[in-house]
């Protein structure tokens, strides 16, 4: 996977500079670099308890990084393509009590995509310091890996607690015995600020539109969505 991330940022930046050497000058063309931290879930729809699922769905806590180019095509209008790591997922809890018996769970799902993302970017100058960026554009995103840790706690009348752990592996494609999908296209809808030192900070909202349910798994209309607020701090030059 670092092969596979270190091969793509290596084809960008040197796509970058063979755009900016023949058809941009000076600071119509960067690279940057930035990183940050994800807070995400995945919506349910479509088949019985999904409401339960969202009304139980916690904010996971994942991490981003984005290698991208910024190449002007207007005054203070730029198209901003990348390469991007995006730790995705969701987490569930939930408890029931049945004849004074107490059960507790919590699912935690982690998932690693390699994504594209391809923005355009709207700036606008604040005077000598920088400039605010609004942007919006299509994703499409690969996963990669994932791993899911379960956690169920059971406490009897008499007060006896006893606890379990599960962790397994995530299986993604198209077949039943697949638990996602290993493509995901959304839309990503950001805002930020960048200095005119090149440091930047910045927030986006991904929105997942493609069925992360296996296609072999559906059943009706059932569905599951990526919904990811990530948080950014960068430098461009």
């Amino acid at each position: 996977m670092k092969r596979m991330i270190l091969l793509g940022s290596a084809l960008l930046f040197s796509a970058s500079l063979a755009f900016a050497q023949t058809t941009m000058s000076g600071s119509d063309a960067r690279i940057g670099i930035k990183a940050g931290v994800n807070l995400s879930t995945i919506r349910y729809s479509g088949f019985e308890g999904s409401n339960n699922f969202n009304d139980n769905t916690k904010q996971n806590v994942g991490y981003n990084f984005t290698v991208f180019g910024d190449f002007g095509v207007g005054n203070n209008f730029f198209i901003q393509p990348g390469i991007s790591l995006q730790n995705k997922g969701t987490k569930i809890e939930g408890s029931s009590t049945t004849a004074g018996t107490t059960t507790t769970g919590k699912i935690k799902t982690d998932v690693m995509a390699i994504e594209v993302p391809v923005n355009a970017v709207l700036r606008i100058p604040t005077g000598t310091s920088g400039a605010f960026q609004i942007s919006a554009g299509p994703y499409i995103g690969f996963n990669i890996d994932g791993k899911t840790k379960t956690n169920t706690s059971i406490t009897t009348p008499g007060g006896t607690t006893t606890t379990t752990n599960e962790t397994n592996n995530l299986n993604f494609g198209s077949k039943t015995d697949d638990d996602l999908s290993s493509t995901d296209f959304g839309a990503n809808f950001g805002l930020g600020y960048r200095l005119n030192s090149g440091f930047t900070l910045g927030a986006n909202y991904g929105l997942g539109l493609s069925n992360l349910v296996p296609k072999d798994n559906r059943s009706g209309d059932s569905k599951a969505t990526n919904r990811v607020w990530g948080f950014s701090v960068g430098y461009s030059f």
